[in-house]
Formats: C-alpha cells, sequence, structure tokens
C-alpha cells in the first residue's frame, strides 16, 4: 500500500496524512475490493457516519472511451454556499477488475493545503461574498439548491475574485461542467498563471488490474491523464446522504481550510 506500512491500521493513517491510499496487491473480486475500501474507510470515520451515495462504472460500458484528459475535481461538489439538503461525497474508491488490460490512464490526486496554504487568500466571510458572487455571475447557481461546485479551477477562481477566464456557466452557450480546459497544458497554465505549485502537490496513480484507490475529497482533488476505455474503471464513493444545510456548512469549511 503506497504511503502505509502495509497494514489496514496503516492504510487507514496514510488515508488521513496523505489524503489518499493506493493497494497493490490485486483484489481478484470487485467484493472484495469495495470490503476492504469500506474497511479502511470505517478506520477513520464514526461508526455509521458514511454510506454509499454512488456507484458508477466509468467510462459507461456501452459508451466510447473517454477523452485523454480530465480536469481536477471534487466527486459531486462541494457545497460552497448550500441551500437545502444535498449528497456530499467524503471519499472515492476506485477499482480495477482483475481482467481488465493494463491501463496507461493516470489518476491526478493534488494535495489541497500544499497547493493552496500560504497564498494570501481572504477570510473566511470575504470568501463566503466571493463565492457568492461568482456563483451568480459566473457558476452553476441554483436558485433551490445554491452554489454547489466541482471544478477545483473554478474554487480558485472565485476565491481569487478577479481575473475570470474560465467559461461562464451562466452565459456560454452548450457549455458542460468539467470542459473548462481542452487538455492537461491548458489546466497546468491555469494553477501556474496563479502562482499555484501544482506540480510540487501533485501525485499519480496508474490503478493496474485487480488494484484499489481510496481517496479523501475534503483534502483532494482529482483528474485523470490519458485515455480510459469504455468500463475500465469502477467507482464507489461514500459520503452524507441528505445532508442538512448546517452538516454542509460544517463540510464546506473543513474543506475551505486549506485556502488558510
Amino acid at each position: 500500500m503506497t504511503g502505509s506500512s502495509g497494514t489496514r491500521q496503516g492504510a487507514g493513517s496514510a488515508l488521513r496524512t496523505d489524503g489518499y491510499v493506493h493497494v497493490r496487491g490485486a483484489l481478484h473480486s470487485q467484493r472484495a475490493a469495495w470490503s476492504v475500501a469500506a474497511e479502511i474507510i470505517d478506520s477513520v470515520s464514526d461508526p455509521g457516519e458514511l454510506e454509499v451515495i454512488g456507484e458508477f462504472v466509468l467510462p459507461p460500458p456501452d459508451g466510447p472511451p473517454s477523452r485523454a484528459f480530465q480536469t481536477l475535481h471534487v466527486d459531486f461538489g462541494v457545497p460552497l454556499v448550500p441551500a437545502r439538503p444535498g449528497d456530499v461525497a467524503r471519499f472515492t474508491a476506485l477499482h480495477v477488475l482483475t481482467e481488465a488490460p493494463p491501463t496507461e490512464a493516470a489518476t491526478r490526486l493534488v494535495k489541497l493545503d500544499v497547493l493552496l496554504s500560504g497564498h494570501g487568500w481572504p477570510g473566511r466571510r470575504e470568501l463566503h461574498d466571493r463565492f457568492l458572487d461568482y456563483g451568480r455571475s459566473h457558476g452553476a447557481w441554483d436558485d433551490d439548491a445554491g452554489y454547489v461546485e466541482g471544478s477545483l479551477a473554478r474554487m480558485v477562481e472565485a476565491a481569487a475574485g478577479v481575473n475570470r477566464v474560465l467559461p461562464s456557466v451562466k452565459s456560454t452557450p452548450g457549455f458542460r461542467c468539467g470542459m473548462e480546459f481542452d487538455d492537461l497544458a491548458g489546466e497546468l497554465e491555469f494553477f501556474s498563471e496563479r502562482g499555484l505549485p501544482i506540480d510540487a502537490a501533485t501525485h499519480e496513480v496508474r490503478l493496474q488490474p485487480g488494484e484499489l484507490l481510496v481517496f479523501d475529497n475534503l483534502s483532494v482533488a482529482h483528474g485523470r491523464r490519458g485515455v480510459r476505455p469504455p468500463g475500465e474503471l469502477h467507482q464507489r464513493v461514500y459520503g452524507w446522504r441528505q445532508a442538512s444545510v448546517a452538516r454542509q456548512r460544517a463540510i464546506r469549511d473543513q474543506f475551505l481550510a486549506a485556502f488558510r
């Protein structure tokens, strides 16, 4: 297991400190993989606190291959300005079946505190005001749900409060979330221009057949470099189902600690 002593207890410790754990030994069934993922997550969570809130196969088995790049994001998004109960992700588990061919696609994990700390962000109240303004004028504001944002680049742009270069969700015809950049070079340039050390904060995991990756959505953002064929990756998301607005605010504040 990457970042641990090789024990399940060590895996939980790695998840706490590094934000992810990579189980390299082949797990010969999906059931075994999800059992190990649950055991690791339970070791760092209060009993009964989290549940499976989403399960996916990526890309869909009956669709085309993925494109060669996926932007950095947080699963299910961060409730920056929550207005009603909603599902919020805490941990994500990724598994490749043992019968799948070796892959060239790499999961990109970016440690948020390494990327964002020490940049001189505004205080909590000003951050909230900036997210509110950005969501309403440029982002995916919903009059019922408030502002939930998945894109790390958009969160950074909103927090900065100036120099908006990403397409407006509101006014760009045909825009789809996750399409902020055409390629990896464009995303790297975005963070570099804002003085954020994306290379120092990034770790890549090329998940091979049978392997498992578990990461914490509150401490790392993730994306992809490389193409995945249809049906290659299996994903489970663990979190809070229909979390109250108060709980969402507490989760948001834990996430935003990286900005301070």
